[in-house]
């Protein structure tokens, strides 16, 4: 099902890297018998959780640095992870069972500079993490989380909102429409707010 989603896309997925994304598939359905992880099932869950990130990622060229807050299921960021070139990920998920799947994933699917931070996004010490881009699903930006955001990364850090709201809250803001999907991509710079 996945490659032929990949194929409808013409998104170009390595043999390793789909190979992987089938393994993290697998694994979020065993998870999800024990920890809540997505309501989302079979073509759906593919669809949502992998697919359209990965779309996201090839169409935004996404590469450098990132950071997935409120990782939860770790979509969209292990898609990412998996199919972009990112010399460093922090996975940003403050509940204990979802931040060890999170984990899991990792150390499963064998991914390399990807750090799982147990915490919430205004917990995140206050420090610049140099990121090129942050990404957001089932989270909104209001102001607070804006104001966040802006502590851990710099004024031109890209945000990518993967949601099915039809308007962003930033003026400006590029937005994508994944083919066949009701998934609505906004993209901003922090310094755009």
């Amino acid at each position: 099902m996945l490659r032929s989603e990949f194929r409808d896309l013409q998104l170009d997925v390595s043999a390793s890297s789909l190979h992987q994304l089938v393994l993290y598939a697998t694994e979020i359905e065993h998870w999800n018998k024990t920890v809540n992880l997505t309501s989302l099932r079979g073509r759906s869950l593919v669809r949502r959780l992998i697919v359209d990130p990965v779309w996201a990622g090839q169409h935004l060229q996404m590469k450098g640095s990132m950071a997935d807050v409120g990782s939860g299921n770790g979509s969209p960021g292990i898609p990412l992870c998996v199919t972009r070139e990112f010399a460093l990920t922090h996975l940003i998920e403050p509940r204990m069972r979802r931040a060890a799947f999170l984990r899991h994933v990792i150390s499963k699917l064998g991914l390399t500079g990807v750090a799982v931070n147990k915490c919430r996004i205004e917990e995140m010490p206050d420090k610049t993490l140099s990121l090129e881009w942050i990404t957001l699903q089932a989270i909104d930006p209001t102001p607070e989380l804006i104001g966040a955001l802006r502590r851990i990364a710099t004024k031109t850090t890209h945000v990518v909102w993967m949601t099915s709201v039809e308007a962003s809250p930033v003026a400006n803001s590029l937005k994508l429409e994944i083919p066949g999907s009701n998934t609505k991509i906004w993209v901003f710079r922090l310094d755009q707010i």
